[in-house]
């Protein structure tokens, strides 16, 4: 296994996402079974939302709209028999995407209902079939209902339902009160056992999962990797992205970078992931060694899910450590922040007022933005970056919200003038990103890049996720957005002026 390029490792997983969704309408089982999976095609909803994909968001969200049971209940890929699990995980997307799609609200209500009928007195979660988990308890069993109670907790709170938070509470005391010898130890398939895990730690469940997470610890391997099982030789391909996701939620960066590193390297050539692989003996663990059995020659659509998520959490996490090290001034003759700055007085007259709406994307300590509302303080100024922690001395007077360049969280048609400084390189998706721009901005509307241009490549040393940014790519997402592209091939810095930094300046067209 050689280390890979980890932007390539992302454009592989979306690509592989792109060409397994059957009509855009939902993901496949595997690489083998082109049938769409609902269960999984809902939790794939979130993920695509926060990196871009919006389009596909939508088109999965309606699907599963489409299919939903009368009762509220939604079946298994085949239309054989309903699931809570795969029916709460659709839930999960619809909750996601309601602020889009507000006729999701409906649907989500109703199968809340449905999941409350299959409930126990004491708080068990009764599925209708367990026909999709097989006969034995120690690889998968209805632990995995915990996993289930975040969109139910979520619902509670959007539509004020009190018996969805009482449901909530009563069947994770259930579940902590019968299942805790089986919650600390190790003891499912490592994708389901980790389904509890970070059930349980979206619950506030903190304490009980981090001691849970040191006993997976004594089961890694030299290299980082985790066993599929507790007593095999051989590991999940998902489990190991979403063990790694759970240590990036608990803050631990390098336990979590450990096997997620490793479970990179198992990426297929299609941009897939097998369900499982075999270790080989330089990698191997001190137990059995029996041959891989979950999915061994399937690539399984849910892996590229869980690669999503946890890079997401894993850069998230990375971003608020490194916080204090962002710049935190820069020079009113600077070059970047004059563009900056000339741009939105061109269009501050353009709209012949003296506040308009300005948007500064990945904005850090908010040296930009500083600046201009110093100059120009009748605009209204919003910013939004990764970090809070980056965020958190900006004044009061500027709208502050989290959110990555891919999934930015304000409003279609927001603002007059857009800009993104040294921020695009580290978006990983430079597509989404750009789309995202693009549809916050008004019609007419500007979005100033300044950024360092592929053909510069070389001169800095770079991070594993940075990218610098190539003229053809955004010209063809411009072109397919109907918006106007113009290029300033050299943007002057710190006194110098060797075309390290270039600026993509993009209008919004007034076209629907």
């Amino acid at each position: 296994m050689k280390n890979a390029n980890r932007v390539v490792t992302f454009k592989k997983a979306l690509g592989w996402i792109r060409s397994h969704s059957i009509d855009n309408k939902g993901i496949t089982i595997t690489s083998k079974q082109q049938v769409i999976y609902p269960e999984v095609t809902g939790y794939y909803i979130p993920t695509l939302l926060e990196w871009g994909e919006r389009e596909l968001a939508v088109s999965y969200a309606k699907y599963l709209c489409s299919i939903q049971k009368e009762d509220g209940s939604w079946f298994d890929a085949y239309d054989k028999a309903p699931y809570i699990f795969d029916s709460m995980q659709i839930l999960k997307g619809l909750i996601s995407i309601r602020n889009i799609l507000p006729e999701v609200d409906a649907h989500i209500l109703k199968g809340c209902d449905w999941l409350l009928t299959n409930m126990s007195a004491e708080g068990q979660l009764i599925t209708p079939s367990k026909d999709a988990w097989g006969d034995d308890d120690s690889f998968c069993s209805e632990l995995i209902h915990l996993y289930c109670l975040t969109p139910l907790a979520d619902a509670s709170e959007i539509y004020g339902r009190a018996m969805y938070k009482e449901a909530v509470q009563k069947v994770l005391g259930y579940y902590k009160r019968k299942y805790e010898k089986e919650i600390l130890n190790f003891s499912l398939l490592s994708h389901f056992y980790a389904y509890v895990m970070e059930g349980l730690l979206d619950l506030g469940e903190e304490k009980i999962v981090r001691q849970a997470m040191t006993n997976i610890e004594k089961y890694q391997n030299r290299r980082g990797g985790v066993p599929g099982l507790n007593d095999v030789n051989w590991v999940c391909s998902t489990g190991l992205f979403q063990l790694a996701l759970v240590w990036y939620k608990l803050g631990e960066l390098e336990k979590g970078n450990r096997v997620f590193d490793y479970a990179c390297m198992l990426q297929n050539d299609s941009g897939g992931w097998y369900g499982s692989y075999s270790v080989s003996w330089i990698d191997g663990f001190k137990r059995g060694r029996q041959k891989a059995y979950y999915f061994p020659d399937e690539e399984i659509s849910w892996a590229n899910k869980y690669f999503l998520d946890a890079l997401a959490y894993k850069e998230k996490l990375e971003f608020e450590i490194q916080a204090d090290i962002f710049l935190d001034q820069i020079e009113n003759d600077d070059g970047r922040y004059q563009l900056i700055r000339d741009r939105l007085q061109k269009q501050m007259h353009y709209h012949d007022e003296r506040g308009i709406m300005v948007c500064d994307l990945g904005c850090g300590k908010g040296r930009y933005v500083l600046n201009l509302l110093s100059e120009f303080p009748d605009n209204r100024y919003c910013v939004c970056d990764l970090s809070w922690n980056v965020m958190r001395n900006l004044d009061n007077t500027i709208e502050k919200r989290q959110g990555r360049l891919t999934c930015i969280p304000y409003e279609d048609d927001a603002f007059d003038y857009v800009y993104i400084c040294e921020a695009l390189e580290h978006a990983i998706h430079i597509e989404g990103a750009l789309k995202e721009a693009y549809r916050i901005a008004k019609p007419e509307g500007v979005i100033v890049v300044i950024d360092k241009p592929i053909e510069q490549l070389g001169k800095l040393e770079i991070d594993p996720w940075e990218q610098w940014i190539d003229d053809t790519q955004v010209k063809t997402v411009v072109e397919s957005l109907g918006g106007r592209l113009e290029i300033i091939p050299s943007i002057a810095y710190e006194n110098k002026d060797d075309g390290l930094f270039r600026a993509w300046i993009i209008t919004k067209s007034t076209r629907r």
